[in-house]
């Protein structure tokens, strides 16, 4: 069972209800699962009544290799409909050792405000104290007064002022980063929560069972991971440039000129890189930290952090990358939509529909409005509101590029053809984890990159099943060779047996497969309640256009793309507009089936 602890901010009050896990897992399953039944659907993302949920999965808090994962749930300020982030370092295993599964914060408290869990208990203090500082500053002080090893989550200054894609922060340079989770913690008046570790473990039906396992497994989990453990995530600056799917000039170009300025093997790792770091109980090391020798600060740089501000917006000094990646942990933005908004904002600058002078890689310039957005000062309070509402405000809707109102990360559907699906498809809008195709399209499973037929779109419904059992159990997506998830593999046989023998219910692999198909079919059900269908199913007009790379066109075949959105519609058991059909929902919801 699952200890889910519910808290009113508006009330100050708390309460502890148990759930199983059988049916949706934790992480992303129950959190949708919780949100549906507090008909969070229903309310305005800054209201009192939009639910934030924070759950762990049934496997956190275990020694097992990339389990000790959290997922967030609410209604998405930027969006408008079901929002959600994944996020690693400590906090899906300390909640649990707090005593707190899963935790429901609805309402909005009078003042600024934190909550303390610990024992399965929770106090609320005050934090006006905290409450304008920035998102590190408010962790250093909360683990000073409640311990080094107390699993704390931030918002900086762009939550307080509902900066519609601000962050929640944990452990310096880790977030809640898509989907505007820091702003609807800002609404709440909620400036952090912190969770204090007891007992440092969970109990295990079959300990020494799972013991056994994660000692074996580890081999296979080393030689799976090797390319990680090397260059973690920025290693695809020199994949992606070459093979043309590093998004550039704001979705104009698909390699950057000069790239090598950027290059992970031939800047970053020799003039930056300090040492690896991992998340609890991980051997990958993935986190590459990294100082900026012009300005000596110290960041965990990212692969998307690097494309969306070094590629989208041209920056091509290493240096001011990490001097805005270092303003947005701070200030806690996510970076993915940042540089989206920063290099739209270049565009609509020079097209005369914004009234500010910026240009290509000017860093400098770009740091200022990092801040202005931060703290809605300037045209930043416009570009607080997002790639979509910024471009409805100011007639750019041409040059806007997002799915859903979610602005994309680092491969373009043009090239990584499997990606065009994942996009319109994705449950947050353009997400590149919804279903992980750039790990089909990269390697060239299930045909090229550039092939979007039957067989890639059954592997697309695959690993969005896969990732939805992930997203839930919570596992983080970096071990998906480790725990061998494509497509014939045997990632849902090691699930059950992990689940049983840590829940010592008997689990088979289709039940695991059963549960990630529910999930998937309740986020649409969420999202068609929020107004979505098969129309917002779709690519932005800026991605249609053909690009040429080393002399080839790159384009999206438009009836390709509608046939595969039909294949896939019929493989889920929707109807043509995208709305699940009555028999679906019977077998996989049907306490939802009319």
């Amino acid at each position: 069972m699952f200890k889910v602890v519910e808290v009113d901010l508006s009330k100050l009050t708390w309460r502890v209800e148990e759930v199983g896990v059988r049916r949706f897992l934790g992480g992303r399953g129950l959190g949708s699962w919780l949100f549906y039944n507090l008909g969070g659907f229903s309310a305005e993302p800054f209201s009192p009544g939009n639910p934030l949920i924070i759950a762990s999965g049934p496997l956190s808090g275990t020694r097992i290799p990339m389990a000790t994962r959290a997922y967030a749930v609410f209604r998405s300020p930027l969006t408008g409909i079901l929002g959600g982030s994944n996020i690693g370092g400590t906090l899906g295993s300390v909640m649990r050792w707090a005593g707190a599964d899963a935790v429901v914060i609805t309402g909005r408290a009078d003042k600024p405000t934190y909550i303390l869990i610990q024992d399965g208990r929770v106090e609320f203090r005050d934090a006006s104290h905290l409450w304008g500082r920035d998102a590190i500053e408010t962790e250093i002080e909360l683990k000073k007064e409640h311990g080094r090893g107390a699993a704390v989550l931030a918002v900086g200054p762009a939550g307080e002022n509902l900066v519609r894609f601000a962050s929640i922060n944990h452990e310096y340079w880790r977030q809640f980063g898509r989907t505007g989770g820091g702003a609807v913690m800002g609404s709440k008046r909620l400036k952090a929560i912190v969770f204090v570790a007891g007992r440092r473990e969970v109990e295990t039906a079959k300990p020494d069972a799972l013991d056994r396992w994660i000692r074996e497994f580890l081999s296979t989990f080393m030689e799976k991971t090797a390319a990680l453990r090397e260059g973690g995530t920025l290693r695809l600056i020199d994949i992606g440039n070459p093979m043309g799917f590093f998004p550039a000039y704001y979705w104009t170009r698909l390699s950057l000129d000069s790239w090598e300025s950027l290059s992970w093997s031939r800047k970053i790792k020799p003039e930056h890189f300090l040492r690896p770091e991992a998340c609890l109980y991980c051997p990958a090391a993935c986190h590459r930290p990294v100082k900026s020798g012009k300005f000596g600060v110290v960041v965990d740089l990212e692969y998307e952090t690097v494309f969306a501000v070094g590629g989208l917006a041209a920056v091509k000094d290493v240096d001011w990358v990490i001097k805005i990646n270092d303003l947005a942990d701070r200030l806690g933005l996510d970076t993915i939509s940042l540089g989206n908004v920063l290099a739209f904002a270049i565009v609509a600058s020079k097209s005369g529909r914004l009234p500010v002078s910026l240009d290509w890689g000017d860093g400098e310039a770009l740091a200022k409005l990092t801040e202005d957005i931060a703290f809605r000062r300037g045209v930043g309070n416009l570009l607080a509101e997002g790639v979509k509402r910024a471009a409805e405000e100011i007639g750019a809707v041409d040059i806007a590029v997002h799915v859903k109102g979610l602005e994309p990360a680092g491969y373009d559907p043009r090239v990584l053809k499997g990606m065009a699906l994942n996009y319109a498809i994705g449950y947050r809008g353009a997400d590149h984890l919804a279903a992980m195709a750039y790990a089909l399209d990269i390697p060239g499973k299930f045909g090229s990159a550039d092939y979007l037929g039957p067989e890639k779109v059954e592997a697309v419904v695959h690993m969005e099943n896969v990732a939805a059992a992930m997203d839930s159990l919570v596992l983080c997506k970096f071990g998906r060779d480790a725990y061998d998830v494509h497509l014939g593999g045997r990632f849902y046989d090691i699930m059950a047996q992990l689940l049983t023998w840590v829940t010592g219910e008997e689990w088979k692999g289709a039940d695991v497969k059963e549960v990630a198909e529910r999930i998937v079919l309740l986020n649409r059900i969420l999202n068609v309640k929020m107004g979505v269908d098969s129309r917002q199913d779709d690519l932005p007009a800026p991605l249609k256009k053909p690009l040429t790379f080393e002399g080839k066109v790159k384009k999206i075949d438009k009836k390709e793309l509608k046939e595969a959105l039909k294949h896939y519609y019929e493989l889920r058991g929707w109807d043509e507009n995208g709305v699940p059909a009555g028999d679906t929902v019977k077998r996989l919801l049907p306490e939802l089936a009319s």
